[in-house]
């Protein structure tokens, strides 16, 4: 699963991200495998999907950007007669992936590979393939609309896409933040919203332009609090990315407010809330594919 909210830009409806993230974005791996506990039930709810779009138990999986391989690794574990190819373009995280997938025991059964998803990435995986894997992934590419008629022609007739992606709908409680600055919250989302965040895609017609039938669409609910370690952790990081992305945008009272909220969920003091919403697809080739 890749990016969450981060500061590499990325503009709207599955158009052009800007390639992998920095290698030294230590911050950006931490910040994913937090995603990744917190994101449980999205996850839970993605293989659910899976598992009652497919005709036949998956042996052959591909996951098209794994980052630090939750999806992978959740894939190999619910589905333990498959082997997974996972596909990234970032070293650092191939390597990770590589660790998790030994440390799990799922080394056998798990192939991470340097691709990039703009080339010719069928050609590293063996087909066909019987599950398609892209969580918040596909807009990262150059031309979404290839990487999904790619996924098509290598996927096995009856073979099933799952596509995550986030939605716009987030909020803050309390919306001040605990700052006393009514509604810093929302100027925070407002503010991430004009400058393209979270990127957000709708794939229904995408993917029925590519081919597939079945296309159906679920939604699933990603919540963070204070309430546990890794939701203040993950809260603080989330805060910390946003801020790079809007300080210069925010007043000087918003933008202490903010660094004040930042500073009591590092010192343990905060209590905050973040929810959203995540979009599941599935996605069919059929039995006698026509594009």
């Amino acid at each position: 699963m890749t990016q969450p909210h981060t500061h590499e830009h990325h503009s709207h409806h599955g158009r052009p991200g800007h390639g992998p993230a920095p290698e030294h974005d230590t911050g950006l791996a931490e910040i994913l495998d937090l995603d990744a506990v917190l994101g449980a039930p999205v996850l839970d709810a993605a293989l659910d999907a899976a598992s009652g779009a497919l005709d036949a138990e998956p042996t052959t999986i591909v996951d098209l950007g794994s980052g630090t391989g939750t999806g992978t690794l959740a894939l190999a574990r619910r589905f333990d007669r498959a082997r997974v190819h996972s596909l990234d373009a970032s070293p650092a995280m191939i390597e990770r992936l590589r660790g998790s997938a030994a440390e799990a025991g799922l080394g056998d059964r798990v192939q991470p590979q340097l691709v990039d998803l703009d080339g010719d990435w069928p050609n590293a995986v063996t087909a066909p393939i019987d599950l398609a894997w892209a969580a918040l992934s596909l807009h990262h590419v150059t031309d979404p609309a290839v990487v999904l008629g790619q996924a098509f022609d290598a996927l096995r007739p009856g073979g099933v896409l799952v596509v995550i992606e986030m939605t716009a709908a987030t909020s803050y409680r309390p919306t001040d933040l605990g700052t006393g600055i009514a509604g810093l919250g929302d100027r925070v989302v407002s503010a991430l919203a004009e400058r393209g965040y979270p990127v957000t895609a709708e794939w229904t017609q995408a993917l029925q332009q590519a081919g597939f039938v079945d296309v159906e669409r679920r939604e699933a609910a990603f919540a963070a609090s204070t309430d546990t370690s890794e939701g203040t952790r993950y809260l603080a990081l989330h805060l910390t990315r946003n801020r790079d992305v809007i300080g210069d945008d925010l007043s000087a009272d918003e933008l202490a407010g903010l660094d004040s909220a930042v500073a009591a969920l590092e010192h343990g003091t905060a209590g905050l809330a973040f929810e959203s919403t995540r979009f599941i697809w599935t996605a069919t080739r059929p039995a006698e594919a026509q594009r």
